[in-house]
C-alpha cells in the first residue's frame, strides 16, 4: 500500500493527550457511598470557580471605577512637656547654684498625636494602619501670650512631597507661664471637599461634602419639590428658595456643576484649644478629638492579591489535579472490570457468546472486512449494546485521550 499520500506528523512522534476527566462513573455511589462526597464537593467547586471567575472580572474593571471610601474616626491628643520651670533645692532646702555662663532655660514642649480607630465591630486591629500625618496636610499653632518672645507666636506646618509620615507633632518653646493655643488642623481630603455657603447648606442639610454629592443633593431637592419642566426635562424651574440662592429663575440642570461652583469653598479646619501648663513635668488634655476621615477601602487590594494567587499555589493546585485525574482513571478501569466479571458470573454462557462477537466486529472493523452487515450499522439498537461501551473505553484507554 503507498503511503506517500498520507500526511506526516510533524515536530517528531506525537504525544498522548493528558486525561482530564475528573467525573466518577455512573452509578458508582450505589455501591460506593462514599463517593457522594465526591460529588458534592464537585458541586461545590463548581460554584467556587464561578464565583471567582465572577471576582476575577470585577477586578479587571477596578482601574475603570472609582476608589471606595469607609468613614473612619481619627483620635487626636493633645498634652505637654514642661522642663526647667523651678529652682532646684539641695536637702536643705536650699537652692542650689547653676553654671551662670549657662542658667536653665525654662521652656515646654507641646505635643499633637493622632491615632486611626479600628473599624466599628472589628475583631482585631488593622496591621500597619495609616499615620496621622497621612489625613493632614497642614497644621496652625497659634499661642495667645506676649508678643515680645523672639520665637513668634504662630507656628505653621506644611506637608511636603515624599516626606517620611508621622504619628505626631512636637513644638517646643520658652516659657514660665501657662499659655492658651489654638490649633488648626487642616485635612488632607483623599476626595475634593467643599463646604456650602450658608444658605445653600441650610436648604441642602449639608455642610462639607464632595462636589458630586452636592449634586446629587440638588437633584433630591429638585424631585421632591417637582422642579422638573412637564415639556424639557433637562430644564429646572427654581421655587422662591432656589431662586433667591441662584439668583435665576430657572436652570438646566447640566450646567449644575458651574452655576454651584461660585456657591462652594474650601472646607474648614478643625480648630482646637489647649491651654499649655507648667505647674508640673507632664499634662494631658482630658478630651480627645474624634475627627471623621474617609480612608480608602482595602477590600479591593485584598481581593485583588487573593485573586492573584501564588504561582507555588497554582502548582500544587495543578499536581492534585493530576493525582485525581489517575485515581478517576483508576476506578474507571477497575469499574469497567467489575462490570465485566459481574456478567460474566451472571450468566456465562450468554455473556461469553456476545463477548466473542464484540471481539469479532472489533476484528472485522480493524481488518477492514467486507462482511460488515451494513443495514445492521443503520439501526440505532446497534449502538446501545453493551459491547460498544466497553469498545469506546479501551479505544480512549489506548489512545490516552
Amino acid at each position: 500500500m503507498s503511503t506517500s499520500n498520507q500526511p506526516k506528523p510533524s515536530g517528531g512522534p506525537m504525544r498522548r493527550k493528558k486525561p482530564r476527566d475528573r467525573a466518577l462513573p455512573k452509578k458508582v455511589d450505589t455501591y460506593v457511598p462514599e463517593a457522594r462526597l465526591y460529588m458534592q464537593l464537585q458541586e461545590f467547586e463548581k460554584k467556587l470557580d464561578a464565583t471567582i471567575t465572577r471576582k476575577r472580572l470585577d477586578v479587571a474593571e477596578y482601574p475603570h471605577k472609582p476608589p471606595k471610601y469607609q468613614k473612619r474616626m481619627l483620635r487626636v491628643f493633645l498634652s505637654n512637656l514642661a522642663s526647667d520651670q523651678f529652682v532646684p533645692v539641695n536637702e536643705q532646702g536650699e537652692p542650689e547654684l547653676f553654671d551662670r555662663m549657662n542658667p536653665p532655660v525654662p521652656s515646654w514642649t507641646l505635643r499633637i498625636e493622632g491615632r486611626l480607630l479600628d473599624p466599628p465591630n472589628s475583631r482585631k486591629s488593622q496591621p500597619n494602619p495609616p499615620k496621622f500625618s497621612t489625613f493632614v496636610s497642614r497644621v496652625a499653632v497659634r499661642l495667645f501670650r506676649d508678643p515680645s518672645y523672639a520665637e513668634g507666636n504662630i507656628i505653621e506646618w506644611y506637608k511636603q512631597p515624599g516626606a517620611p509620615e508621622c504619628d505626631g507633632f512636637e513644638i517646643k518653646r520658652m516659657g514660665d507661664r501657662d499659655v492658651h493655643a489654638q490649633i488648626l488642623i487642616y485635612l488632607a481630603n483623599t476626595q475634593e471637599k467643599y463646604r456650602l455657603r450658608e444658605d445653600l447648606a441650610t436648604l441642602l442639610d449639608i455642610h462639607t461634602d464632595t462636589k458630586e454629592n452636592i449634586i446629587m443633593a440638588l437633584w433630591q431637592y429638585v424631585k421632591v419639590s417637582k422642579l422638573q419642566d412637564s415639556e424639557d426635562k433637562k430644564r429646572i424651574n427654581c421655587d422662591a428658595a432656589l431662586e433667591k440662592i441662584l439668583k435665576r429663575a430657572y436652570f438646566y440642570f447640566p450646567d449644575t456643576p458651574h452655576i454651584i461652583s461660585g456657591l462652594l469653598m474650601p472646607p474648614d479646619p478643625v480648630m482646637l484649644e489647649y491651654m499649655i501648663k507648667v505647674d508640673k513635668e507632664y499634662t494631658i488634655s482630658q478630651y480627645a478629638y474624634d475627627i471623621e476621615v474617609d480612608v480608602e477601602d482595602t477590600s479591593r487590594t485584598k481581593t485583588f492579591n487573593v485573586l492573584a494567587g501564588n504561582a507555588q499555589i497554582q502548582k500544587d493546585v495543578s499536581g492534585i489535579d493530576e493525582k485525581i485525574v489517575s485515581l478517576i482513571q483508576g476506578i474507571n478501569h477497575y469499574k469497567a472490570k467489575r462490570d465485566f466479571m459481574l456478567a460474566f458470573a451472571k450468566d456465562p454462557v450468554n455473556f461469553i457468546n456476545q463477548w466473542i462477537a464484540s471481539q469479532s466486529r472489533d476484528l472485522e472493523i480493524l481488518i477492514g472486512d467486507e462482511r460488515i452487515n451494513h443495514e445492521e450499522l443503520r439501526r440505532s439498537d446497534f449502538y446501545t449494546q453493551q459491547w460498544v461501551q466497553e469498545a469506546v473505553y479501551n479505544y480512549l484507554l489506548r489512545d490516552g485521550v
